[in-house]
């Protein structure tokens, strides 16, 4: 009878290497191949909402969606988000989420205003609803993707500290690693007249190029973005996490970022240094081209960055 013969330790060895190295191929791929899903779902959340911003206008004398606003009591269906015990005196705001998801009945949730600060009527979804539901909570005005770092702190001096600014419904200084990403809407639609007394509504026919120009980016630092430089320009990376001191976009997908413009396309824009590159840039690479230039500010003027 022949006696039974087992592995030798070097063939073993031989084994576990063979599959530590068919590992090591396979993981990028499935990480691109699940970074792919997220980019798909946050594209189609983007449409979305594309949609709702044409209905909406349709629906308001062809007003495009303000990115932030005081409620005055006369511009928009129902009550708009309220901060939880607001200072005496201070203004009752809100953002683009608010008002598409009072307008469009995005979600009703148990809790009231006397237990938590917010109606989610006309609230939209904010980290403490987040904090209490968990992965049960699916938002269209957010990303498949989730936060890999905090917003950098007020002044660009780095990443904001626990505790810091509190992240909704604006922006900078959001605290929310780990749950869904940011569609940061272009604060160049800000109505809220407190922040700016020029503030005012703009109209669909008063941009001039539309396929252009930029409503919503991917973001971690809230619900708006400024339309000036500091939050789309790199800096120089502070330490092994790849923070930076001022950028607020998020290149959550394998290095790029989403966008959605207003003609109600979603486009995905690759890494760039500072918002003039964006603005003449328009390929996934990040290189000057003089194509389909994507532009932040300005979105009335007929001048065309060349």
């Amino acid at each position: 009878m022949n006696a039974r013969r087992g592995f030798t330790l070097t063939e073993l060895m031989v084994v576990i290497g063979i599959i530590v190295v068919l590992l090591g191929l396979l993981l990028p791929a499935l990480a691109g191949v699940f970074s792919s899903g997220q980019m798909t779902k946050s594209m189609s959340n983007m449409r979305q909402i594309g949609t709702w911003m044409r209905m909406y206008s349709s629906d308001n004398r062809e007003f495009i969606v303000p990115s932030q606003f005081n409620y005055n009591g006369n511009a928009y269906k129902g009550k708009v988000r309220s901060a939880a015990s607001p200072p005496l005196g201070e203004p009752h705001k809100g953002t683009w989420t608010d008002i598409l998801w009072t307008v469009f009945e995005g979600g009703v949730f148990p809790e009231t205003p006397s237990t938590t600060g917010y109606d989610y009527r006309f609230d939209s979804p904010d980290q403490a609803l987040y904090d209490r539901l968990g992965g049960d909570l699916e938002n269209p005005f957010r990303s498949a993707a989730l936060n890999k770092r905090n917003a950098p702190a007020p002044g660009g001096t780095g990443p904001a500290p626990p505790g810091g600014t509190e992240p909704t419904p604006f922006g900078s200084g959001a605290q929310e690693i780990g749950q869904p990403g940011y569609f940061a809407a272009n604060n160049f639609f800000n109505v809220d007249q407190d922040v700016d007394p020029e503030a005012r509504f703009y109209t669909t026919g008063q941009i001039k190029a539309p396929e252009r120009s930029m409503y919503l980016v991917d973001s971690v630092a809230g619900e708006t973005i400024e339309d000036e430089p500091e939050p789309f320009q790199a800096g120089p990376t502070l330490g092994p996490s790849g923070s930076t001191p001022t950028l607020e976009v998020d290149f959550r997908y394998s290095g790029v970022c989403l966008m959605l413009f207003l003609d109600g396309h979603v486009a995905t824009r690759g890494r760039w240094e500072n918002l003039d590159d964006l603005e003449l840039t328009s390929n996934p690479g990040g290189q000057p081209t003089r194509g389909d230039r994507v532009r932040v500010r300005d979105l009335t003027s007929n001048q065309v960055p060349e």
